[in-house]
Parts: C-alpha cells; sequence; structure tokens
C-alpha cells in the first residue's frame, strides 16, 4: 500500500491531533497544543478553535503550522512503532461562506461540540497540506506530496 493511502487512513481514523504553530511569545519556539480535528473529503484538517487560545493566536501572527495524527497508543506497545503522520501547511480561518459545510463535517466527528459551536469566539481553521511526513514505524518513512496525499483513497484495512 503506498503511503498516501496510509496518511489517508490515519487520518480518516484521527478525532485528536496535536497542533503545532509558532509561538509569539516565547517568539520562534515551537508551540504544541491538542486539538479535536475532522477531515474534509480532500484530507484537509478542520480544527474548531476558540479564539482565546494561545494557538490561535500564533496562527493569526504567523500561518505556518503543522498536525501530527497517531495511530492509537494502545495499538502496540511501542509508541515509536505506531504509524504516524505530520501535515504541514499554512492553516488560516475559513471563509464564513463555507462554514456550513465544514460545521457539518466537524460535527459528525464530534457531536458534542454542538453545545459550544456556535459561540462567538469559536471559529473553523483549515490547513492547506503544503508537505507531509509519513513514519510507519521503524525504517518506515517518506515525504508525501500534496496531490499524492489528496488523490489518495484510504483502504479498508490497517494501516
Amino acid at each position: 500500500m503506498p503511503n498516501a493511502e496510509r496518511c489517508r487512513t490515519l487520518v480518516g481514523r484521527a478525532k485528536s491531533a496535536t497542533l503545532a504553530t509558532m509561538a509569539r511569545d516565547p517568539a520562534g519556539f515551537p508551540y504544541a497544543s491538542l486539538v479535536a480535528i475532522a477531515f474534509d473529503d480532500a484530507g484537509r484538517p478542520i480544527l474548531l478553535l476558540s479564539e482565546l487560545a494561545e494557538h490561535t493566536g500564533n496562527l493569526h501572527a504567523r500561518a505556518e503550522a503543522s498536525v501530527l495524527v497517531s495511530e492509537p497508543a494502545g495499538l502496540n506497545d511501542d509508541p515509536l512503532a505506531l504509524g504516524r503522520v505530520t501535515i504541514l501547511g499554512a492553516c488560516i480561518r475559513v471563509p464564513d461562506a463555507e462554514r456550513a459545510s465544514v460545521r457539518e463535517i466537524f460535527l459528525r466527528e464530534h457531536p458534542a461540540a454542538a453545545q459550544y459551536i456556535d459561540f462567538r469566539d469559536f471559529a473553523f481553521y483549515r490547513l492547506e497540506p503544503a508537505a507531509l511526513r509519513y513514519v510507519g514505524g521503524f525504517g518506515r518513512m517518506s515525504w508525501v506530496t500534496p496531490d499524492e496525499y489528496r488523490m489518495a483513497a484510504p483502504p479498508d484495512g490497517g494501516v
């Protein structure tokens, strides 16, 4: 199975991810946080972020970001043997005209978010993949292009 398909399989199962942004203070350091995540049909990460959150302020200052999605730790005793993908790209606020469609995608994955999804301080952000790094455990890794990733269909089997 091509690594692009493995990436799509991983994101197809993901409910959470690690979002890494560029910190404003202290400036220039990576800032990582846990976020709820959903993916659109093209495999682009969709995030529902509070405007009060540190990572959101970081994104307003610099849109460069990445998300790390990993297999659940319970699938293997060695966490470094788990499959994972890091998706790098610009993460920007979703235009109001697209809010209804991404809202539907997000709620399908996170129905409990209905309690706060319409609060004024929450907005949707989408990361546009510029590069992807797949690691399938020891010695199994590669860069995946955005085109390979977008065109890949997740198989029914495992990662």
